[in-house]
């Protein structure tokens, strides 16, 4: 039989334990705070051996930001936009809108970042002679996210462009 004292002592560790765990995940940043998309697809199919251009987005959750393309040595790491080994497809050039210039909080030094959201124009080439039928896509972003007081270390996310529509 549980005597009062240890109820007691028991009933307190329990609360302590899970005031615990909640106030760890109160303060654990999010997994991925930037979620990507694409969007802007042809409406029609694409002949082979010619490009089009699509819009990679990034939705930035509020408090956090993600680095430009080009950033200065010693910097933040820069934001990086490639196809998977082996894709079909050729990236030709990765656009971006102007970066807002801020003196960054956390590595002080000017840095190019983008909040909220932010669409970067990638143009593709269509092979002119398919090896194999290829459904999808995979764009790879290697990008850094920070806010005010924290930098995650960098991620890299698989983005998927479905090519059902694009290639005939």
């Amino acid at each position: 039989m549980i005597r009062r004292h240890q109820y007691v002592w028991l009933t307190a560790l329990v609360i302590a334990l899970l005031g615990y765990e909640h106030g760890i995940h109160a303060l654990a940043p999010p997994p991925n705070p930037a979620h990507w998309t694409v969007e802007g697809l042809p409406k029609k199919p694409v002949a082979a051996g010619t490009t089009f251009t699509i819009k990679l987005s990034a939705h930035i959750l509020p408090g956090w930001h993600i680095y430009a393309l080009d950033e200065p040595d010693g910097g933040p790491v820069p934001t990086q936009i490639g196809l998977a080994e082996g894709d079909h497809l050729t990236l030709l050039t990765v656009d971006e809108p102007a970066p807002r210039m801020v003196p960054d909080p956390v590595l002080h030094q000017p840095t190019g970042m983008f909040q909220n959201v932010v669409d970067f124009t990638l143009r593709l080439r269509i092979p002119r002679k398919l090896s194999s039928p290829q459904t999808a896509s995979r764009i790879l972003v290697r990008y850094q996210s920070c806010n005010d007081e924290v930098c995650l270390p960098p991620h890299t996310e698989t983005v998927v462009l479905p090519l059902k529509r694009i290639i005939p």
